[in-house]
């Protein structure tokens, strides 16, 4: 399935939960912003948080729908998934205006569900090499906190990668992955082995804020760049960039 085939600019829809930093990103240091794809409007479950400001300084309409205040009308835990669903069943109305290709999950927190996923491919930038996969092929460094986790194990470098997001969580297939970034290993070791956890914590925080502007932004924007111009397929759980498989990789 080719993920975009039509003769005009795609059309991007940016969730987020934060700052948005993947469109500050496109919007300030991508050239083909604008000309292969452009952002035709935001959604966020955090109507206060500093993305609004971003998207809407860049003229992008942005609409919003509080979480946890959705929750709380329901009397439900954020991980109940079948209140997810009515949910995100609202957050597909509110962005249906837009006429989106594609969405894009910019730093959004939360899992998506059946009413989002069967309307629009989605893909999102996850800050670890999703392509690393132990001895039964399962994905290694998936969840929430994958830099520290891949730091701690003892890589040598991280990867950002770009991927379709699916039912289940960090298992699409990989689009894109970023340049590597080199892991300091004497000093991640000697913080290691004399227990320096809030040093340790440190790192990782400099190391993925590192990725975030050098690694996740221009992945993201080569990925948008490749969808844009057809040259994007999914076949199963491969990803082929001009009928050979994937990732693209950005060095």
């Amino acid at each position: 399935m080719t993920l975009f085939d039509a003769d005009r600019p795609l059309r991007v829809v940016v969730f987020f939960s934060g700052s948005a930093s993947g469109f500050r990103y496109l919007a300030t240091n991508d050239e083909r912003y604008g000309d292969d794809y452009r952002v035709v409007g935001g959604f966020t479950d955090d109507p206060d948080c500093p993305g609004v400001a971003h998207l809407e300084n860049q003229g992008v309409p942005v609409e919003s729908n509080d979480i946890e205040a959705f929750y709380a009308e329901h009397d439900a835990d954020t991980g109940n998934m079948e209140v997810r669903e009515e949910f995100d069943e609202r957050t597909a109305s509110l962005v249906e205006d837009f006429d989106a290709d594609v969405v894009l999950l910019s730093g959004y927190m939360w899992i998506l569900t059946d009413p989002i996923l069967r309307s629009y491919p989605v893909v999102n930038v996850h800050p670890a090499d999703l392509t690393i996969e132990d001895e039964d092929g399962d994905r290694v460094y998936v969840g929430a906190d994958p830099v520290y986790d891949a730091i701690v194990t003892g890589e040598t470098e991280t990867r950002s990668s770009v991927h379709a997001v699916t039912v289940d969580v960090d298992a699409g297939p990989v689009i894109v992955r970023s340049k590597p970034f080199e892991v300091h290993r004497p000093l991640v070791d000697g913080l290691i082995e004399f227990g320096a956890d809030d040093a340790l914590r440190d790192y990782v925080d400099a190391h993925q804020e590192w990725m975030k502007w050098e690694g996740d932004g221009p992945a993201i924007a080569r990925a948008l760049q490749l969808i844009a111009t057809g040259r994007v397929e999914l076949d199963g759980k491969t990803a082929r960039i001009d009928g050979e498989p994937g990732p693209y990789d950005l060095g």
